[in-house]
């Protein structure tokens, strides 16, 4: 990970990425020409220059990652997925109301045709490396279709993306104060292996609640919240699937490393969050 934090009396001074570090992690993103198989309807919006319209609204990048080039794809690497952070220094008064928890812009686009610009509100929690994606169905991402680049768009999506934030954490205070009995953080668990894995196998639930930091250790759904999301992308859960032959598969869930993952694990967690408020 790139992103680097010095604490000196509890507070905060953080390294942001200048564009040869994003360029050693995430290729793609500067990219200046699309994929070469790519029609001449596709209008190529290159990162780069939305980074600077971010940059000059005061949004500057903190992580950067693209997805793996599978071997004898090499040459793909310059256009794949990628998706980059953005924080905002004025929004740190914000912070302070989710105690380890802060405000993002997260990025995500390609230059071969496979997704459009795309913006979410996020969180980046300072004791994992996590981040967590707000749900689509509660805050609508935005996004920028490849059919013509102008900066106005941009700006207005970075508004509508900003303009989110308060609401975030507004709901980030209320799940703090909502404490589950263990009952509930079990059914909540359940409810996740579910809608991840599917009703049909058996998942080990006290796995996903599982405290791995002392930070996660309360019962308040925000921590309960944490505890679950990072057990799921982390893996190892042990999950036992019934055969034809009554026997049954037991195996153990991998670490979540797509961005494609990534996004809608933590979209998923997010909205059934929401039902348990």
């Amino acid at each position: 990970m790139i992103l680097i934090f010095v604490y000196i009396k509890k507070i905060i001074i953080m390294d942001y990425l200048n564009l040869n570090e994003i360029g050693q992690k995430c290729p793609s993103a500067l990219t200046q020409k699309p994929s070469k198989h790519l029609s001449h309807i596709y209008r190529f919006i290159p990162t780069t220059e939305v980074m600077d319209i971010l940059g000059g609204q005061g949004w500057e990048p903190t992580q950067a990652v693209q997805t793996k080039t599978r071997k004898g794809y090499e040459a793909s690497a310059p256009y794949k997925k990628h998706m980059i952070r953005f924080r905002n220094e004025s929004h740190n008064n914000l912070s302070k109301e989710m105690g380890d928890t802060h405000p993002e812009i997260l990025l995500t686009n390609s230059h071969d045709g496979t997704s459009s610009f795309k913006f979410h509100v996020g969180l980046f929690r300072l004791v994992c490396s996590n981040g967590l994606v707000i749900a689509d169905k509660t805050f609508d991402s935005f996004r920028v279709m490849h059919k013509g680049f102008k900066k106005e768009d941009i700006l207005n999506v970075v508004t509508k993306t900003t303009e989110k934030i308060p609401m975030v954490v507004g709901r980030v205070q209320s799940m703090m104060s909502k404490e589950l009995s263990g009952t509930q953080q079990y059914d909540f668990a359940q409810r996740v292996a579910d809608y991840r894995w599917g009703e049909d196998k058996m998942i080990d639930i006290n796995q996903m609640l599982q405290i791995r930091r002392a930070e996660d250790a309360g019962n308040d759904l925000w921590s309960v919240f944490n505890r679950v999301q990072e057990n799921l992308l982390q893996g190892g859960i042990l999950t036992v699937t019934p055969k034809d032959n009554g026997k049954v598969r037991r195996s153990r869930s991998r670490a979540i490393r797509s961005i494609d993952q990534n996004l809608e694990v933590n979209k998923m967690l997010w909205t059934l969050s929401e039902t348990m408020m």
